[in-house]
């Protein structure tokens, strides 16, 4: 929906995609980002910190680590 202008903003395809994917479906852990939104698990973890750096997404502390999106 939002990936292409999220890309023409200066995000890579994999952050708009996740970024995206989180927007709608709230929470999740990087398994639960990787099997919703069907980017694999390592890119998952590669660009959590870019979108952690640029303040699109915050960690939610807890038993395991969730990660929840910055509303636009």
């Amino acid at each position: 929906m939002f990936k292409e202008t999220l890309e023409e903003l200066g995000l890579s395809p994999n952050e708009a995609k996740i970024y995206e994917g989180l927007l709608h479906t709230g929470p999740a852990s990087v398994p639960d980002i990787s099997a919703k939104i069907g980017v694999h698990k390592r890119n998952v973890y590669d660009t959590i910190p870019r979108l952690l750096q640029k303040g699109l997404i915050y960690q939610i502390a807890g038993k395991e680590s969730r990660y929840a999106a910055v509303a636009p």
